[in-house]
């Protein structure tokens, strides 16, 4: 990736004052860089800060972070707090959210690579803020879903800002960058993914070409924790976030993307036909990270190839109710109303795209039985019309011999049915059958099955399912 982060060098950035460019940095431009970010915070000087926390080094302590993250989140203490959302209730007060249960037993593996040397006291403190953080903002936001690895973005949160900040910072980071992952179904992050993809085979078609057997879903990990659960470097996540939150929360996809394209020399190594290991090495992270490196690999990729000029139109086919397409600007935020409203609408959407699927399926299972009632529909119509017009027995004849041509090409159609639960049928007897195990439906057990075929705890029946001739003396 060293052409990208040529490309990332030329940038059109303002200079920071007394920022080295190089990892190296001397305390007198460590001092005078620290001075700037608390300027920056003092003056709540958004596109300042967002510059500080990408430059080498982001925002160099967690003292400063604690000042320039809240700020990054768009909210204060003053403007902002959980007692105005729920009206001076106590979220202990709230209805219990569906995945408490989840909750409590990630919790309980929290906190494995950092903090170090903490005695087990301090470490249950922490973990019961962490709960308390979570549950808190899944009760006051019921409409969110918990998902695994989300312990791990607010464990970064609650080390780094301490508990009483953190309680404005989760809400937030939830509702305006995590959204999509907290829906009821995961089909809008599966549209992250292919973006993942996207990116690459837009950068660097041949890897592309060479892990396009691997499932897509590599990125999930990573991208729903924002990395928080594969990098187990305290300093590197707290930099890391520094980037992160001082850019739209699509960046976490090109910097999924970056450090895929990074690896280029070993995945090309890997055969190409063995997904799931290509899917496995490409979900795990090196643990070894030039943070600085990749931030500006990131940066270069995303202005060299911007979501909207990505080809297949995938960023168009994403929901214009996406945290992606929502929290494009970030330095003027939504409030948590209106990202609340915007969750709503997005999993409206989500339902109406579901139920547009399960009827669609439907359509195309019982797509002979709906075609005979629309062919009926149609008789019935065309014999109103051709006896109002004299035509009738024109039509009828036209109708029989019609019938007759599609009754003899059915005659040799085979129907396979899979009997559910049951060894033995008789004629007439009603079972459950379906033409795919995994879904049920009931058919009557034919009188001469041309088949039966044993097959684990279902039974195959086929048979000829040729309709009856249409009758020639119907009326004239």
């Amino acid at each position: 990736m060293h052409e990208a982060a040529g490309m990332g060098s030329t940038c059109n950035e303002k200079p920071v004052p007394g920022l080295s460019e190089s990892s190296e940095r001397t305390p007198g431009e460590g001092q005078e860089k620290g001075k700037a970010i608390q300027e920056a915070c003092e003056r709540r000087d958004f596109e300042t800060l967002a510059r500080l926390a990408t430059s080498t080094g982001g925002l160099l302590t967690d003292d400063l972070r604690r000042q320039a993250w809240p700020i990054l989140l768009g909210y204060s203490s003053e403007d902002e707090g959980p007692a105005r959302q729920d009206t001076n209730r106590s979220w202990r007060e709230l209805p219990q959210h569906t995945d408490e249960d989840q909750v409590r037993l990630d919790v309980d593996r929290a906190f494995v690579y950092y903090p170090k040397d903490e005695s087990e006291q301090s470490l249950e403190t922490k973990k019961r803020q962490l709960s308390d953080l979570i549950v808190s903002t899944l009760r006051r936001h019921p409409m969110l879903s918990y998902f695994q690895s989300y312990h791990d973005v607010v464990q970064v949160l609650l080390l780094v800002l301490g508990h009483t900040r953190a309680v404005d910072a989760v809400p937030r980071i939830s509702l305006l960058r995590l959204r999509d992952y907290m829906l009821p179904t995961i089909s809008p992050a599966r549209k992250h993914f292919e973006l993942v993809s996207a990116i690459v085979k837009a950068a660097d078609p041949e890897l592309a070409e060479h892990i396009s057997e691997a499932e897509n879903s590599f990125a999930l990990s990573a991208t729903h924790s924002l990395f928080a659960h594969d990098i187990q470097n305290y300093a590197d996540i707290a930099r890391l976030y520094d980037f992160l939150l001082a850019h739209e929360p699509v960046m976490s996809i090109y910097l999924f993307a970056a450090i895929t394209i990074s690896r280029r020399s070993e995945l090309l190594e890997m055969p190409a036909d063995q997904s799931d290991i290509l899917t496995f090495m490409i979900s795990k992270l090196p643990q070894t990270l030039d943070i600085d490196a990749l931030v500006l690999d990131t940066l270069a990729l995303f202005r060299r190839l911007p979501p909207e000029r990505l080809d297949g139109f995938i960023w168009w086919r994403l929901s214009r109710y996406s945290v992606l397409k929502t929290s494009r600007q970030i330095s003027r935020p939504h409030s948590l109303e209106e990202a609340e409203s915007l969750c709503q609408k997005q999993i409206s959407q989500l339902r109406r795209d579901e139920s547009m699927k399960k009827t669609a399926r439907l359509l195309l299972r019982h797509q002979r039985p709906i075609l005979s009632l629309t062919v009926a529909l149609l008789v019935a119509a065309m014999s109103v019309w051709s006896r109002k017009s004299g035509q009738d027995k024109f039509f009828w004849t036209l109708f029989s011999s019609a019938s007759q041509l599609f009754s003899r090409t059915r005659d040799h159609d085979i129907c396979q049915f899979y009997v559910k639960d049951s060894r033995e049928a008789t004629v007439g007897q009603t079972l459950a059958l379906c033409d795919d195990p995994a879904h049920d439906s009931e058919v009557i057990v034919p009188e001469q099955p041309l088949r039966t075929t044993q097959q684990g705890s279902h039974i195959l029946f086929r048979f000829d399912c040729a309709e009856p001739a249409y009758d020639d003396s119907l009326p004239t």
